[in-house]
């Protein structure tokens, strides 16, 4: 390789850096905010919330909420974009986790994106693609 070439790649590669399409994909995620409200909580027990990426689904939420008895049933979360899932469940008795039975929960729950299956969910059954704000999320729980 010429000193010539070396120079020449160099100058090529400043270029593409100074792009504005490399500027755009070295920046970091635009956030966008999920809100909406909960469709079916009593109010009269602690409801709590759950936004998951696919890599930690249903292990570990990135983000979580609690709404206490008498809240409104409203939520938010502000996400980069991409695929998520939200999901909610009403603790009637208060310990802080959805119970499950023989047949699944036995609690009030539900996710934004309804899944009905008699098999536990996989998160390409619930997420939904967030590009943009999102105000008119209903996830309904029963």
């Amino acid at each position: 390789m010429t000193l010539s070439s070396t120079i020449l790649q160099a100058a090529m590669f400043s270029l593409i850096l100074a792009s504005p399409v490399a500027q755009a994909s070295t920046a970091g995620p635009r956030s966008v905010k999920l809100s909406g409200r909960i469709a079916g909580w009593s109010g009269k027990h602690p409801l709590y919330l759950a936004l998951w990426n696919e890599k930690e689904f249903l292990v570990r939420p990135a983000q979580g909420r609690k709404l206490n008895a008498g809240d409104e049933a409203l939520f938010d979360f502000d996400v980069s974009i991409g695929k998520w899932a939200v999901s909610a469940f009403e603790d009637l008795d208060g310990n802080g986790n959805l119970n499950m039975g023989m047949f699944g929960p036995t609690e009030p729950n539900g996710f934004w994106k309804p899944f009905r299956a008699w098999r536990k969910p996989r998160f390409a059954d619930v997420a939904v693609l967030i590009d943009h704000d999102t105000a008119n999320a209903t996830l309904q729980i029963k």
